[in-house]
């Protein structure tokens, strides 16, 4: 019982109190003394008195009411969300001016109108549907559709309905929330479209790597063996400039070839890679460190690795990612004894992998830069490689959604970190 109620109850017991006191007085008004019609008087007073003080009482309580059904209506009607009633026959019962204003009318052009009236005609039985759905089984339903304004323009909505039972009739109506959610699907859409887009021209890139690379590698294949045969036939007949010549020419080319190569490898990272799958990394850098073992025994390099986690990932591409990072260790060694290290640390739903070595370390300007494809720190012929390794293992990295990036002190060391999702947030 509210306020109003109680204080409602309490007037009318007062006004029936009274009523039987001024019955009871002309009843026995004859035998009424002098001194009982004063009492009778005090009492009908001090009723008088209560009953204003009700009336002022529930006079305040109204006003109160009223300024929080304002209060209310004014929350209801300029919300950021439009809602609606809507009946089991799919009447609009209220609607707040949100509501109004995203369908481009009036209020009163609203109620008792169809809802399906303002709804775009191929997405009135998505409509039909959840609202079933939502009377059969009373639970709240969530979906997007298109609307149809007054002018003929649309828009997309978010819908949240409840089913709610109304406290006069007892009968169940659908409360919804209308959100307009047009920017975003046009967001998405310009999303899928560009993806699309970058999948066409990632196809179209592969396509020409293939053929560029077979067209390229043949001229420099030809330009290579017939300079060796010219070296062999007429070697004796030339002086060593002529000599030193060809051997320029043969490595350029040689050199050449690995770079097309290379770079039909970081091409084919996307399209070659397979879905990622449970990967124990044990097992890959066991299978690195087989691949690697003539390097690492001619350096002396000492590589250790702590036990590693079970992760997400392409075999055969990461095989590829610690060859590169272990390699790279082994190229850029010091003259101490090269000690190599590879472990990994959980730090939220990922796992960061370190490769640490004690090598020649590399200058803090060169840590991006040595991520970018055919950037090499060292000219010349001191160290082989055509400045693509790291960037590929950028690439197998970021294909499963990891970065990575490297910390070093020149003349110390350097560590590479990567960084690979779980098998418990990585699967489906």
């Amino acid at each position: 019982m509210t306020k109003e109620d109680t204080i409602k109850k309490r007037l009318a017991n007062l006004r029936k109190q009274a009523e039987k006191r001024l019955q009871k007085q002309s009843t026995d008004q004859s035998d009424i003394s002098p001194e009982q019609a004063r009492r009778l008087l005090h009492e009908l007073q001090v009723h008088q008195i209560e009953l204003e003080m009700q009336n002022e009482e529930l006079h305040r309580a109204q006003e109160e009411l009223e300024a929080s059904r304002t209060k209310y209506f004014d929350l209801y009607d300029f919300a950021p969300v439009g809602y609606l009633t809507i009946d089991k026959e799919g009447l609009i019962e209220e609607a707040n001016l949100t509501a109004t204003q995203l369908l481009g009318v009036e209020r009163s052009f609203v109620v008792k109108q169809q809802i399906t009236s303002f709804i775009y005609r191929d997405d009135k039985d998505i409509h039909y549907l959840h609202l079933k759905k939502l009377f059969d089984t009373g639970l709240p339903q969530e979906y997007e559709l298109r609307f149809v304004k007054k002018d003929g323009s649309q828009f997309w909505a978010f819908l949240k309905a409840n089913a709610v039972q109304e406290d006069e009739s007892g009968s169940i109506v659908c409360q919804t929330a209308l959100i307009d959610i047009t920017e975003r699907k046009k967001a998405e859409e310009e999303r899928i479209k560009l993806l699309a887009e970058l999948e066409r021209s990632n196809k179209d890139l592969e396509q020409f790597a293939d053929v560029a690379s077979h067209d390229l590698q043949e001229p420099l294949r030809m330009v290579s063996s017939f300079t060796q045969l010219l070296a062999r036939r007429y070697g004796d007949k030339l002086d060593q400039n002529a000599r030193d010549y060809i051997e320029f020419a043969v490595k350029g080319s040689n050199r050449m070839q690995r770079m097309i190569q290379d770079l039909l490898n970081y091409s084919r990272v996307i399209s070659v890679g397979r879905a990622p799958v449970p990967i124990d990394m044990n097992s890959v850098i066991d299978e690195t460190l087989a691949n690697l073992h003539l390097a690492i025994s001619d350096s002396g390099a000492s590589v250790i690795h702590d036990s590693l986690p079970v992760v997400m990932a392409d075999h055969s591409q990461f095989v590829q990612v610690f060859q590169n990072l272990i390699g790279n260790a082994i190229k850029f060694r010091r003259d101490d004894p090269l000690r190599i290290h590879v472990s990994a640390g959980k730090i939220g739903d990922e796992w960061v992998f370190s490769v640490k070595d004690n090598g020649m370390g590399i200058e803090p300007q060169y840590f991006e830069r040595i991520f970018v494809l055919f950037e090499r720190l060292h000219a010349g012929e001191t160290y082989q490689g055509a400045g693509i390794g790291l960037a590929l293992c950028k690439r197998i990295i970021a294909r499963l959604g990891g970065r990575i990036w490297v910390e070093s002190n020149p003349g110390k060391g350097s560590t590479f970190y990567f960084t690979l999702k779980g098998v418990e947030y990585g699967q489906p």
